[in-house]
């Protein structure tokens, strides 16, 4: 059954993908540096598309788990650019809205309809989110925004990209050299290489490039502030509910240790005794090493098998130093910055923990074994860091998660925690050593959804949902009550990619000072200090902690 699984797939993207399709425009050709692409305008919408647009060489065969090569295509041929291409394997092949292949590495662009090629608009790069583990450009519309950006006279071009994930994009091992190593990242970094070049013939402004990411997609656009390019590949970034940059990034040898992910997968794929393993996993055909994949990450708590890792120093790897410590010493990009976290964000990732009735040190615990089970590697963490964590989420505080508490002390005690951990923590640690050497502005999003589960509060994501459609989620739609609410988180967003400023009424933030963060909720967003769980965070971003969850 497992193995039907990808043509079943295909044939339900397809048929969305059809499904009513608009008629097409075979006049709207553009020309890059690769060939020519013909895109077309859905009846109505007022955009015009160009889907499956090739950014690098496919990574199949020997190309596998190593850093993308830009493609050369065929400057002399005109291809259709109405279909979506491939989304990178994962296992949520139906949420990605287009087929699975290994062949995934392409971008979609969508520009007004009255734009052409002197405009020199400015480019929102969308990079999605998904724990590095799923997700696609394919699955997000985002023909409001850019309607949107019309109506207010500030009119942008939008760009959403595909990046490898999980096994085929973040493999790590001490046999991975260190050049390929968060091959994800880099597939990224080509893509914004490749708009540089091209983009200008679409309208848009290679000079003008915001590049946003949520969740893991918001950790990637924080790596990219972190351990940026030699080239200049944007002027400003959005980290909506960022990562910070990654939830934990040890070294590639720790994935070889054993029970480990690399060892687990050689031990999976029949590769444990060659003497290459990366070569040998290569050879293992697709669909054996995406289902053993799957499985695997089907096994692991959130789903978390790979994180970005942190290479040798002094070797050829995007990244070779820990990313707290690089922030903790302003070395980054210093350009614009939106950041954000929402009052729930951890809800969404200890849903496993709930209604398991433990009290006491049976509850310590299990919440000690959840935590441990959140890095890659569990063993760094000390007794008298999960003791404080025990003293500081305490079992029965009712004030945990807000107006959400549940009741429930074990599961409000750990979404309570990963949002500091893993969220709030990170966006106070990048805006506590970069306000001062850039601009940056925070949200906090606060605003309910009607309809959503209470249980999980304003959970991560929540505020995603108004600012792009989902195409293979419309039961996602906010409801109508949410739809000038909606239309003021996009403005937000279009006045941050035109202005570098998200509203006149919206002040950086300012680190010696009110802490000023925008509270965003329907009919309530004003200006708050950014004083909430204090204590809490402050203890997350210590050094020590830092350390141990290697951060």
């Amino acid at each position: 059954m497992v193995l039907l699984r990808p043509l079943l797939n295909c044939l339900l993207a397809f048929t969305a993908l059809t499904k009513g399709s608009p008629a097409r425009n075979d006049k709207l050709e553009i020309q890059l540096s690769t060939g020519t692409f013909r895109g077309f305008s859905p009846a109505k919408s007022h955009i015009e598309q160009w889907f499956g647009i090739p950014f690098a060489e496919p990574p199949v065969g020997p190309l596998r788990f190593k850093a993308p090569i830009p493609i050369k295509g065929e400057p002399g041929v005109v291809k259709d650019a109405t279909q979506f291409g491939g989304a990178c394997p994962q296992m949520d092949a139906e949420g990605a809205g287009a087929p699975v292949s290994e062949d995934c590495l392409y971008m979609n662009v969508y520009r007004p309809s009255e734009a052409s090629s002197h405009k020199k608009l400015p480019v929102l790069v969308w990079i999605h989110g998904g724990q590095w583990t799923t997700g696609a450009g394919s699955r997000y519309d985002p023909t409001e925004i850019v309607q949107r950006s019309v109506f207010n006279k500030k009119p942008i071009v939008f760009v959403s990209i595909n990046y490898r994930l999980n096994t085929f994009g973040f493999l790590a091992s001490a046999h991975q050299p260190p050049e390929d190593l968060n091959a994800g990242l880099l597939d990224q970094r080509l893509a914004l290489e490749f708009i540089q070049d091209n983009i200008a013939a679409f309208g848009g402004d290679p000079d003008k490039v915001t590049i946003w990411g949520q969740s893991a997609g918001g950790g990637s656009v924080a790596a990219h502030f972190i351990y940026p390019s030699e080239k200049t590949l944007f002027r400003a970034g959005i980290g909506q509910s960022a990562t910070g940059p990654f939830k934990s990034s040890p070294p590639p040898s720790v994935y070889d240790k054993p029970g480990k992910s690399f060892d687990r997968l050689l031990s999976s794929t029949g590769c444990h005794e060659s003497t290459a393993p990366v070569d040998c996993l290569r050879d293992v055909p697709f669909e054996t090493l995406l289902n053993i994949s799957n499985s695997m990450i089907d096994n692991t708590l959130n789903g978390q098998l790979w994180e970005p890792t942190i290479g040798p120093e002094g070797s050829m790897a995007m990244a070779t130093e820990q990313a707290s410590s690089k922030v903790m010493r302003g070395d980054f990009l210093h350009l614009p910055y939106l950041g954000s976290t929402t009052l729930n964000e951890g809800t969404d990732f200890t849903e496993s923990l709930q209604n398991l009735n433990l009290t006491g040190q049976a509850q310590n615990s299990r919440l000690d074994d959840y935590i441990r089970a959140l890095l890659i590697d569990g063993t760094t963490l000390t007794q008298d860091v999960l003791d404080e964590i025990h003293e500081l989420y305490k079992e029965n505080d009712t004030s945990l998660g807000g107006p959400f508490n549940t009741g429930d002390p074990l599961f409000d005690r750990a979404s309570a925690f990963y949002t500091d951990e893993m969220f709030l923590g990170p966006r106070r640690l990048f805006f506590q050593h970069g306000s001062d050497l850039q601009p940056m502005f925070a949200y906090h999003f606060t605003e309910f959804i009607p309809g959503n589960e209470i249980e999980l509060g304003v959970t991560h994501a929540t505020d995603l949902h108004l600012l792009l459609g989902f195409r293979t989620a419309p039961e996602a739609t906010p409801p109508p009550i949410e739809h000038d609410f909606a239309n003021e988180m996009k403005d937000i967003w279009i006045n941050f990619v035109n202005d570098l400023n998200p509203g006149e009424n919206w002040p950086r933030f300012d680190n010696n000072a009110e802490k000023p963060v925008m509270q965003l909720q329907r009919g309530n967003s004003t200006l708050i200090p950014d004083d909430f769980d204090m204590e809490r965070t402050d203890f997350v971003n210590t050094v020590r902690v830092l350390g141990e969850f290697q951060k």
